[in-house]
């Protein structure tokens, strides 16, 4: 069971957020896929993170009493940091459980991890794993509210909200229409690109995908997308350039010659940079492979950088998330079944 709290009269940064959230609730209990999120959802979101971003590292009250799992199989930085940031400044408290501390690396299987996570009455768990559609067999079997943070090369659902309030902020518009976003690099390994394709068609953005043509899986045009071989053609009057990673965990090194050739033939370059619109961003997941995916100078402190922004939003995306997850304005409880 919960614990109950008397908790004190909000707060007037907590009483701004609430009055932002206008008893607004989000139509899932679970965040896997972009699939899910509506409009509403994503008004939603972006308008509570757009406010918790404003009173950045304040601590509020409204997460008090509950818990969160990170679980985390498999390596992070940006993301299990930000949520776990997120969580204690929303007066949560927080365990992480990775591969290498876990009986997971005795051999203990995937649903035995999920259920031991479970029984703990936690309010939300936070899973990164390698296997595709782990989140969601999880989520299907726990009480928890589960937030996929990265399902092997699936998606990564938080990264695309975040990457939409980068842009949509950027330009300050409610949608992309008319805006070219070109994506450049290893398509067929990322979890980020799942996300990304399904957030960008939702706000109407001419969507360029340039890559080697083992770097492109068979599927890539089911998302109405335009592929590109010669990036160069791709970057033409493009909005924003979105450089993804070569993924070596994943083996993307066998489709390629080698990563100099990689970044002679693909690389975000200041000299390609000219290609795009004057004004065109740059963005990057992280972790950048400097020299490789984008060069040095274009990546952190570059005017048209916003790879540091999207590390920003993050975290106000994701405090916006856990706080319209654990308290529900509308006492509707999420149904799972016991195994």
């Amino acid at each position: 069971m919960d614990v109950v709290l008397h908790k004190k009269p909000p707060s007037e940064a907590e009483a701004d957020l609430i009055s932002i959230r206008k008893g607004r609730d989000l139509s899932f209990f679970d965040l896997i896929s972009i699939e899910q999120v509506v409009t509403d959802d994503l008004a939603l979101i972006l308008d509570v993170a757009r406010r918790f971003r404003d009173y950045k590292t304040y601590k509020f009250s409204f997460n008090k009493g509950y818990s969160q799992v990170n679980a985390f199989f498999e390596p992070s930085t940006r993301t299990s940091a930000s949520f776990d940031l997120a969580a204690k400044q929303l007066s949560m408290d927080t365990t992480n459980v990775g591969f290498v501390g876990s009986s997971a690396n005795k051999g203990e299987s995937f649903i035995d991890t999920v259920e031991t996570l479970g029984a703990y009455q936690v309010r939300t768990i936070v899973l990164r794993c390698s296997q595709a559609g782990g989140p969601e067999f999880a989520a299907r079997h726990v009480s928890a509210s589960v937030i996929n943070a990265g399902d092997g090369w699936h998606e990564h659902p938080t990264q695309g909200l975040l990457d939409a309030l980068t842009i949509l902020d950027e330009f300050q518009s409610k949608d992309l229409a008319g805006r070219v976003v070109t994506i450049v690099g290893d398509v067929r390994h990322s979890r980020v690109f799942g996300s990304l394709v399904r957030i960008l068609r939702k706000l109407k953005a001419e969507i360029r995908v340039a890559a080697p043509e083992t770097f492109l899986p068979d599927f890539v045009e089911n998302f109405g997308v335009k592929t590109f071989w010669n990036v160069d053609e791709a970057l033409a009057g493009a909005d924003v350039i979105y450089a993804l990673r070569v993924q070596q965990e994943r083996d993307a090194m066998t489709d390629i010659p080698t990563l100099r050739e990689y970044s002679k033939t693909f690389g975000i370059s200041p000299q390609r940079l000219q290609l795009a619109k004057p004004n065109a961003i740059i963005m990057h997941a992280g972790p950048v492979m400097r020299d490789i995916d984008v060069h040095s100078v274009l990546v952190a402190r570059h005017a048209q950088s916003r790879i540091l922004t999207q590390v920003e939003n993050g975290s106000a995306v994701r405090k916006a998330l856990l706080w319209l997850l654990a308290e529900r304005f509308d006492g509707k409880i999420k149904p799972y079944s016991i195994l």
